[in-house]
């Protein structure tokens, strides 16, 4: 038998020609299958806007070999645009909060311990936002506090560390008002003067400790040492109680030095 598209000889049951390749009978003709609408270029496409990861997918799967370079590439620059990011958080982080980068070296003469305070009230901090009853609050509240006021029984702190977050003037310049902020990673708290309470924590105009503070500012990183008093509501140094939804951890102290730590390398 001869094939009837190039002339070939081949036998009479051959169902393809070995010279041209192509069916001879009707019945050896590959029927195509046809492709579920899911594995059709246009749908992928489509899903990588409504919902990218599946387009991705599908893409990937039942597009050929430059689909699969494409999606490559993409997931590669996707994945590096993520470490890159979460990268220059975690440096800026570490970076961009001075009293984080040099505290290292100064909370380690703090007495008593400011690192120790900050694992405490950071498991303070973790603590608090299970979900509990009033009541269970209520008692939890108690024992940190007298977790916290037994730390500090003595009521002194020698050589801590904190931002300046404001310093005003009191009666008519006759006094001043320090707020320090402590913004520690998972411990945040404030030491501040009595705004209100005449002459038992203000600083002086007339002393040397109000010389030192006059050239500081917002954001000024300080070493301080003092003697903590209790609030005004309260006879405890560290009151926890919670007003309009925030729990208050400022502690009032008289300072006795405050001193500017230099934040360059």
């Amino acid at each position: 038998m001869q094939c009837k598209y190039c002339g070939q000889t081949i036998p009479d049951n051959a169902n393809y020609c070995s010279g041209c390749g192509r069916a001879v009978r009707e019945e050896a003709t590959e029927v195509k299958r046809e492709s579920k609408f899911w594995e059709q270029g246009w749908f992928a496409f489509l899903m990588l806007f409504i919902f990218w990861p599946v387009g991705l997918y599908l893409v990937f799967r039942y597009n050929g070999k430059l689909a699969k370079v494409m999606v490559s590439v993409f997931l590669f620059i996707i994945l590096w645009i993520f470490i890159t990011q979460f990268g220059a958080d975690l440096l800026s982080k570490k970076t961009d909060n001075p009293l984080v980068k040099i505290s290292d070296s100064v909370v380690a003469e703090s007495i008593p311990s400011q690192k120790k305070f900050n694992e405490i009230l950071a498991r303070y901090n973790q603590n608090d936002r299970k979900s509990m009853t009033e009541l269970e609050k209520a008692e939890f509240n108690k024992s940190y506090e007298k977790e916290f006021n037994e730390f500090f029984k003595d009521g002194y702190v020698k050589k801590w560390c904190a931002k300046v977050d404001r310093i005003e003037s009191v009666n008519s310049g006759m006094a001043a008002y320090v707020e320090l902020r402590c913004d520690y990673p998972k411990a945040e708290y404030t030491f501040a003067t009595k705004q209100y309470a005449a002459d038992e924590s203000l600083i002086p105009a007339d002393s040397e400790l109000y010389k030192k503070i006059m050239p500081l500012k917002s954001g000024d990183v300080v070493v301080f040492s003092g003697k903590l008093v209790s609030g005004d509501y309260s006879k405890k140094i560290v009151d926890l109680t919670t007003s309009y939804g925030y729990k208050n951890k400022k502690l009032y102290i008289d300072f006795t030095d405050i001193e500017k730590m230099s934040t360059k390398e």
